[in-house]
């Protein structure tokens, strides 16, 4: 298992959350752990789009929960920890420039809510305080 990772029955009981407490979830866990999960590769990282043509960036609390929404669909695709500083301050601004925005925890293609840089932002910082 990834480091900050947890069991597949924790992952689950996760997963079934509602979308607001799986939003709520995640901003807890994320400051507790101090780190945010995307999927992606040693070249890239999954970027979605929704309905409204928005280009997504999607982002767990934990590897499992990560992992059981993408693995197996590419070869070679992983978990990938982010210290949550490091998000704040180096790939945000980069999501602000390629006009991204998040997809926090999604599950079976719903998210528990997207959120502009700046909610995010707010979000994150209050939790890591």
């Amino acid at each position: 298992m990834a480091r900050d990772d947890i069991s597949r029955g924790e992952a689950d009981r996760l997963r079934a959350l509602g979308d607001a407490a799986r939003l709520d979830r995640t901003f807890e866990i994320i400051g507790d752990k101090g780190a945010v999960w995307v999927w992606g590769d040693e070249d890239e990282v999954l970027f979605t789009e929704d309905g409204e043509r928005r280009t997504l960036l999607p982002v767990w609390p934990y590897a499992t929960v990560a992992r059981l929404e993408n693995e197996g669909e590419v070869a070679g695709e992983h978990a990938i920890r982010i210290p949550a500083k490091v998000f704040l301050s180096e790939w945000l601004p980069q999501l602000e420039e390629d006009k991204a925005v998040i997809a926090v925890f999604p599950v079976e293609d719903r998210n528990a809510a997207v959120l502009d840089l700046a909610d995010f932002r707010s979000r994150l910082t209050a939790a890591l305080r």
